[in-house]
């Protein structure tokens, strides 16, 4: 019994593909249209209305902190159903 040939190594990609890898797919994800901080109004089935404040953004969801919560307890919603007040 001997020892078995050793299968090649495959290559690593460069750190320079990895990251225009990346990018392109950031560029292909959906833009949200809000940014941390700002004041706006999520319409949910399930999570109802409610108006918070930008905390999170995890494409595609929203992370609000919505007052009257427990502290550190975010209400997420998909962007598509968040809009400003009027």
């Amino acid at each position: 019994m001997g020892l078995l040939p050793a299968k090649p190594a495959r290559p690593q990609p460069h750190r320079l593909t990895r990251a225009a890898a990346h990018a392109v797919d950031r560029l292909r994800k959906a833009r949200i249209p809000f940014r941390p901080g700002e004041v706006v109004v999520g319409d949910d089935p399930f999570n109802g209305r409610r108006q918070g404040t930008v905390e999170v953004i995890r494409p595609p969801y929203l992370g609000l902190r919505v007052p009257g919560t427990p502290v550190g307890t975010l209400v997420f919603f998909d962007y598509r159903t968040v809009r400003h007040p009027e």
